[in-house]
């Protein structure tokens, strides 16, 4: 891989690079706090990164719909209802799961995620 072709050095100006290296590398140090990170990809598609970091769970690819040039981005505007529901909760019984702004879940779907994160967990607990 070429310098040149890292994702910070290929948006933007000199204060938005600098900007978007700060967020990766924060990124970096959060994720190493997390038991499990859940990824869009697969396996097959990228075995040497999954074989590395074996806390990466591959579980796509996940699409906003069968159409690769159909995909929107939705931009809800924050509910404090979600956030107030979090603080209702018991200490460690919410796993947190983020997609971006691209991915659209149908029901099956989401049944599905809901399912291989109840599976996952299950395991990791000897459940």
């Amino acid at each position: 891989m070429k310098t040149e072709d890292l994702v910070w050095l290929t948006i933007g100006d000199k204060t938005t690079q600098k900007i978007i290296f700060q967020v990766i590398l924060s990124n970096n140090k959060t994720v190493k706090l997390a038991d499990w990170v859940v990824c869009n990809s697969t396996f097959d598609l990228e075995p040497g990164a999954f074989t590395l970091a074996p806390q990466i769970l591959p579980i796509g690819p996940l699409l906003a719909s069968n159409h690769l040039d159909d995909s929107a981005g939705n931009f809800w505007p924050p509910k404090s209802t979600c956030l107030e529901w979090l603080d209702q909760q018991p200490l460690c019984s919410v796993v947190y799961v983020a997609f971006g702004s691209f991915t659209i879940f149908d029901q099956t779907q989401f049944q599905e995620l809901a399912l291989a994160l109840e599976l996952s967990i299950g395991h990791s607990y000897g459940l």
